[in-house]
Order: structure tokens, then sequence, then C-alpha cells
């Protein structure tokens, strides 16, 4: 049975990365732009930890 929850849309997110370094990165930031507490709110991981949303399906 499928309720009215499951049927839900996926929330969306405006969402920016930036590599430490472009040339050769080793790790990937991602963040908000429209986040008031953008200095606060980010994620950091490693690029060797990160896969391609498309690999992930």
């Amino acid at each position: 049975m499928t309720t009215d929850v499951t049927l839900r849309p996926a929330p969306e997110f405006e969402l920016e990365c930036l590599y430490d370094d472009p040339s050769s990165p080793s790790k990937l930031t991602i963040f908000s732009p429209e986040t008031p507490a953008m200095a606060t709110e980010w994620l950091t991981v490693d690029r060797s930890s990160a896969f391609r949303l498309d690999r992930m399906r």
C-alpha cells in the first residue's frame, strides 16, 4: 500500500562546490551560497572518499 508520505517529492537544494586545489584537488567542499551562516555551514570530504552521483545509483 502506498501512502502520501512515500509520494512526497524529494527536497531540492541549491548547492555549490569548491576544490581545495583546482589543478590537483584532494578535498571537495559543498555549501549553499544562499545560507546566511555560510562561514559555518559546509561539508568537506576527501576526494578519494567521494563518488559521482551516477555511480551511486
